[in-house]
């Protein structure tokens, strides 16, 4: 069965456009600088029979927003990875697009959080970020498969509850949980844990 011709895929001009996501760029970031670099603006091609529809920008499938997170920062620091970073959520850019920058950037700060004591707190707020945007456009994160939609493995969701239930931040790994299970995301071990230990504390506090 195919797809409707007339359903063309989402994007949005800047993160912060895609309703339901709260964020505001850094005071720092040069946007009008940076789109200037990226002027592409989508058109839509209708794939063959049995495929839905794609944005081309260009002469690419790439979006502003996807060929400005390609920048190789491996040997950069996390101030480096997360000015890039700014600067991609400014650009126009597809939903699935935005998840992954954001994935990627929090990936990078993972790996160098011992050399980093912010760290902690620049990784809650990506985390949070994707699950914002998860909530807002579920898209981003699945696809259709014989009908079904199905997600993607999204590390927010086993980062931050594996960080609140290390600190002992119970309630703030419960919505983490209610979360995760709203979209069959997440290791659900840990899911399971989130909420058995937020069940425990409650009953030793008691009513209030």
């Amino acid at each position: 069965m195919g797809w409707p011709a007339l359903v063309e895929p989402l994007w949005f001009p800047r993160f912060a456009a895609v309703p339901g996501v709260r964020y505001e760029a850094p005071a720092d970031v040069d946007a009008a600088g940076v789109c200037r670099r990226y002027p592409q603006r989508p058109e839509v091609h209708q794939g063959l029979s049995g495929y839905p529809p794609s944005l081309w920008w260009g002469n690419t499938s790439a979006s502003p927003a996807q060929q400005h997170a390609y920048a190789d920062l491996s040997g950069e620091s996390a101030g480096a990875v997360l000015a890039n970073l700014a600067e991609v959520l400014e650009l126009p850019g597809e939903p699935s697009h935005y998840h992954f920058a954001v994935q990627g950037a929090a990936g990078a700060v993972w790996s160098r959080r011992r050399k980093d004591p912010g760290a902690f707190a620049t990784l809650e707020r990506l985390y949070w970020l994707d699950l914002q945007l998860i909530q807002a456009v579920p898209s981003a994160v699945s696809d259709e498969h014989a009908g079904e939609q199905r997600f993607y493995q999204v590390a927010a969701f086993d980062r931050l509850l594996d960080m609140y239930l290390r600190e002992g931040l119970l309630a703030e790994a419960e919505r983490v949980a209610d979360i995760a299970a709203r979209f069959d995301a997440g290791d659900q071990s840990r899911v399971q844990q989130a909420r058995e230990r937020a069940a425990a504390v409650a009953a030793e506090e008691g009513p209030r």
